[in-house]
């Protein structure tokens, strides 16, 4: 039999590339999880949340913005995610061998091949928080509502005009959409390929 050293086997290391792949996994996963909850919940969430915590953040106006993002962001996160995964690795490593600074190399490589598609993914994100209507359902407040939380107040209030001011406010919402589809195809012609 062989002797046995003193030396315990060293554990094994996760090499960098795998540790930073298993993170952005993790992260994926992380924020994909509003998409499995209803945007009612994420807006009773958020009620229930801040009533727990020191002072009113409950009439803030910054929280139909954010209850908004938390809905959106899994979507913006699916539309960018294949277009950073597809940037060649090597143009970032000929420009850190050249000496190039992370934040150059985001700036030079990185920012330019996928600055279409975040401003594709950041229009979707708009078109889709405008039109958003479970969470603010709950977080908007009567003297600021957004327009689907005005369309659903009109629609319940008895009166032609009433109903009337609904239709319009639907009118408006739908010419906003386009304008902002447009306005993303329009980019997205721009350059070589589509989105």
């Amino acid at each position: 039999p062989r002797p046995r050293t003193g030396s315990a086997r060293a554990p094994l290391r996760r090499s960098p590339a795998k540790a930073a792949r298993g993170l952005g996994e993790t992260m994926d996963a992380v924020l994909m999880l509003p998409l499995g909850v209803s945007a009612v919940t994420v807006g009773f969430g958020y009620l229930v949340t801040l009533d727990a915590l020191p002072g009113d953040l409950r009439t803030s106006p910054y929280l139909v913005p954010l209850a908004q993002a938390l809905v959106i962001i899994p979507l913006v996160v699916r539309m960018v995610l294949p277009v950073l995964r597809s940037v060649d690795v090597r143009l970032r490593q000929a420009a850190s061998t050249l000496g190039a600074s992370p934040l150059r190399v985001w700036r030079e490589i990185d920012l330019p091949l996928t600055l279409r598609p975040l401003v594709a993914a950041a229009g979707f994100g708009f078109v889709v928080a405008l039109g958003e209507f479970g969470a603010t359902s709950f977080l908007a407040r009567p003297t600021a509502p957004t327009l689907p939380v005005a369309v659903a107040t009109l629609m319940a209030r008895p009166g032609e005009l009433n109903n009337q001011m609904a239709y319009a406010a639907c009118a408006l919402l739908m010419l906003v959409t386009v304008l902002a589809v447009a306005l993303i195809d329009r980019l997205g012609r721009g350059g070589v390929g589509e989105f």
